[in-house]
């Protein structure tokens, strides 16, 4: 045998090997292969240079990134760069999840890397680099001689947009990064909020071949936290935000969270457990949060303190509400153990580590306190609490405050134990901004034209800077469906109102319309906007043939019944029934008897944006 013929040679089976060991573990891969395989399908069809993978937060997508690595390295590609958050510990956390695998090459940081561009041609490469300047200009000079590299970008909504897109200039990253791509290069952004990379056109992504990541089974995130019923099933702990009142708060917080730490171990749950706190980004009030921390803890500790009497006192009351027998074991569990923390201040001072500490708690009581970094990419194993009161003076930027959401997660064995503190008024947005977002996340997974975002005086999808205003229409955004066969007559009866009412016209439409017709998300969607906003309307429109206008259409926007420029005009509003309704539905329908109903929202409450490029 020739060794030199097999240096470096796994065969070429590492994804298939990678989940059959996820299945021995009792995992569940159905979501991972399905992804892997529609990313591929993309790459190999050649209409796919760039495109979006998007899934939820906390939900798999790092072991779904190393089966993708496992795969594209199957399917022969030379270089494969891993992008990141320009943080250590993120770097840290992702690089050790992808050497723990086995891949191989075996996964590199940017700087581990040879110096020289000889000693690199002729191998592969698996390659991980923080989204910084230095970083990235350096990666690009000593990997020029390959063309075809495939970036996989994850977190690809931040950093890497374009945010002077409408300056006709380039922000440092999004140029790098476009000179990492090149020519020939393959770019796969993987992320939890897709709206800023549609709305900018980051790297030109073409929507129609997003790739959505389902979450796995035991996921546990935004219709148990923020359910449409506004009727929770865990710890929901919210208050009225003012100054003084918050430090006030995250004592009785902390108290809540060794309590629920023992009822978790009375419950045979005899794990170690996180609590997060994030109240700002300025790096100085990290601090304040950490002393709050280290003084209800030394307090119980030290029996001899002024306060020892007053927080135990305090400890025995909220006791009772974790009680499974007797509140002097819970009580007595915390005592004994009051010693076993440890206190992780994140994203602080330059400091870094703190992540590790925590991401898989190693103290049975861990707290971690920050902000950027605890607030996007990291997941936290066995996270328990969280106290959140950040909030903004402005809009609410949908994309940053559903990263927020560290709560989601593998939560199925304790979730109705979870404790979520939060002022009552940030919780309202916070739910608006997740409401938005599912209706336009679930809009895309139906396949139903190009992804429509919403916003209102209060929510916008991205900041408004890396949105596109060439391309992205700001009024006319609209909803369509599933194409079926059209009657005049039966439609023209189901749309004639009589004397029922919204929720009741609503009601006959789902059971006339199939699932891919009338979606079960827009149905929810409008039923809980009737519930629970009154004075809300909605108009049922009467049917219209398309394409015989004045308009320009071609044949296929005819027979498509769909065009990038919209179909369901302002026009319209004042020829339906209710023409001051806020929500309208309304069927369009071709000369070859096909139809599609279409939704579309009117006034200045809430906006459409869609991109129509």
């Amino acid at each position: 045998m020739k060794w030199k013929d097999i240096v470096g040679d796994v065969g070429n089976n590492q994804y298939n090997k990678r989940i059959a060991l996820l299945k021995e573990k009792g995992l569940y891969t159905t979501s991972i292969e399905n992804t892997v395989e529609k990313t591929i399908d993309n790459i190999k069809s050649g209409n796919g240079r760039s495109f979006v993978i998007f899934g939820e937060p906390q939900s798999g997508k790092t072991e779904m990134m190393i089966a993708l690595n496992a795969r594209l390295l199957d399917e022969g590609t030379g270089v494969i760069i891993n992008l990141l958050t320009d943080s250590i510990d993120l770097l840290g956390q992702s690089l050790a999840r992808f050497r723990e695998s086995g891949l191989s090459p075996s996964p590199k940081q940017f700087s581990d890397l040879p110096e020289e561009r000889k000693d690199l041609k002729g191998k592969k490469w698996l390659i991980f680099s923080k989204k910084n300047a230095r970083d990235l200009e350096k990666l690009i000079d000593l990997i020029s001689y390959e063309k075809n590299v495939v970036v996989i970008d994850d977190e690809a909504d931040y950093a890497s947009p374009n945010a002077k897109v409408n300056k006709d200039e380039k922000t440092k990253i999004n140029q790098l990064i476009c000179d990492l791509i090149g020519d020939r290069g393959q770019y796969i952004g993987v992320t939890a909020t897709p709206a800023r990379l549609n709305l900018n056109n980051t790297f030109q992504n073409d929507s129609e071949l997003w790739v959505d990541f389902p979450p796995h089974p035991k996921y546990v995130g935004q219709d148990f936290f923020f359910p449409e019923s506004g009727k929770v099933d865990y710890r929901l702990h919210t208050f009225h935000a003012d100054e003084g009142s918050e430090r006030v708060e995250l004592q009785s917080a902390i108290l809540h969270f060794l309590c629920g730490v023992a009822e978790q171990h009375e419950l045979g749950n005899e794990e170690n457990f996180t609590m997060l706190i994030h109240t700002s980004g300025k790096k100085d009030e990290h601090q304040d949060d950490v002393q709050v921390i280290q003084r209800t803890l030394a307090t119980l500790s030290n029996g001899a303190d002024p306060n020892f009497s007053a927080m135990t006192t305090k400890l025995e009351s909220i006791a009772r509400e974790y009680a499974v027998t007797d509140s002097d074991r819970i009580v007595e569990f915390v005592m004994r153990r009051i010693n076993k923390h440890m206190i992780a201040e994140i994203n602080s001072r330059g400091a870094s580590g703190g992540v590790s500490k925590i991401a898989k708690p190693t103290s049975l009581f861990s707290f971690g306190a920050g902000g950027n970094i605890i607030s996007r990419g990291v997941t936290f194993d066995n996270l328990l609490s969280m106290y959140f009161t950040r909030s903004v003076r402005g809009k609410f930027s949908q994309d940053t405050y559903i990263q927020r959401a560290r709560m989601f997660g593998s939560r199925e064995s304790y979730k109705a134990c979870f404790q979520l503190w939060i002022p009552d008024l940030l919780l309202g947005n916070w739910s608006k901004c997740f409401s938005f977002h599912k209706l336009a996340i679930q809009a895309m997974r139906s396949k139903s034209g190009a992804p429509v975002w919403l916003a209102d005086h209060k929510t916008i999808p991205t900041t408004a800077s890396s949105i596109d205003k060439s391309t992205v229409d700001f009024e006319g955004g609209e909803m369509s469906f599933a194409l079926f066969e059209f009657n005049e007559g039966r439609y023209a009866e189901l749309f004639s109102r009589d004397t029922l009412s919204d929720l009741d016209m609503l009601e006959r439409l789902r059971k006339k319309f199939s699932q891919p017709e009338f979606p079960d998300y827009l149905y929810h969607y409008l039923k809980q906007q009737i519930t629970y906003n009154p004075g809300c309307m909605l108009s049922f429109h009467k049917a219209s043939r398309f394409g015989t206008g004045s308009g320009a259409y071609d044949e296929e926007e005819k027979r498509a019944i769909r065009r990038k420029k919209g179909i369901f005009s302002n026009n319209e509003f004042s020829r339906s029934e209710k023409p001051g309704a806020l929500h309208h539905l309304k069927i369009f329908h071709n000369e070859y008897g096909k139809a599609r109903l279409f939704y579309k929202i009117n006034g200045s409450a809430i906006k459409f944006m869609q991109n129509r490029k």
